[in-house]
This record gives structure tokens, C-alpha cells and sequence, in this order.
């Protein structure tokens, strides 16, 4: 996977569009919630990141069962908005979760 951070963030044909909240991938516009934004591009550079690390960069807080929960909810419905276009967030068991071009 290939990240052109001077083209705007990329992995693979992925275009981030901060001002839309949206990325592009190949030929598909995906538009994302504000929150569903952060969390995902929170991710983009193809490694790992934390749940406590997520927490703090998507929602401005620490990380609590709560917060655990809603994540969850939030990468499930990013999930299903990804379907289709070949990139997958993965879950690390219990470390966190990892954005990558999705395994068929």
C-alpha cells in the first residue's frame, strides 16, 4: 500500500477531502460523518492505532467502555460504507484497529 502524503493523503487510489468529509476511492465518493471522518483518517497511514489513541484523536477524550462502544457502532458503519471498494478497517484484538486494502 502507498501513502503520496503531498497529493493529499492516498493508500492505494484513496483521496481524503477534509472539507467534504468524504474519500474517494477509485471511481466512488464516500461521504462520512464528521466523527466517521476523524476515526478513518485517523488510520491512514496503513499502521495499527490504539483504541485509547483513537478516543483521543476522533472524540477528544480517554478511553472508557463507553467510548469502546460507540467506536464499535462508528467502524461498523464506516465498514459498510467501505463495502465494495477493496479497503477493509481491520480490529487488532484488544489493541485497536488498522485501515488496509480489504483480504478476499
Amino acid at each position: 500500500m502507498a501513502w503520496d502524503l503531498e497529493k493529499g493523503e492516498r493508500v492505494k487510489d484513496m483521496t481524503w477531502d477534509l472539507e467534504r468529509r468524504a474519500v474517494t476511492i477509485g471511481d466512488t465518493t464516500i461521504m462520512l460523518t464528521s466523527t466517521e471522518y476523524r476515526l478513518l483518517f485517523s488510520l491512514r497511514h496503513g499502521n495499527p492505532v490504539t483504541y485509547a489513541n483513537l478516543a483521543s484523536m476522533a472524540y477528544n477524550c480517554k478511553m472508557d467502555a463507553k467510548v469502546r462502544m460507540m467506536m464499535d457502532k462508528h467502524i461498523d458503519r464506516i465498514r459498510s460504507k467501505l463495502r465494495g471498494t477493496g479497503i477493509y478497517v481491520y480490529c487488532v484484538n484488544t489493541y485497536g484497529y488498522l485501515l488496509l486494502p480489504e483480504a478476499f
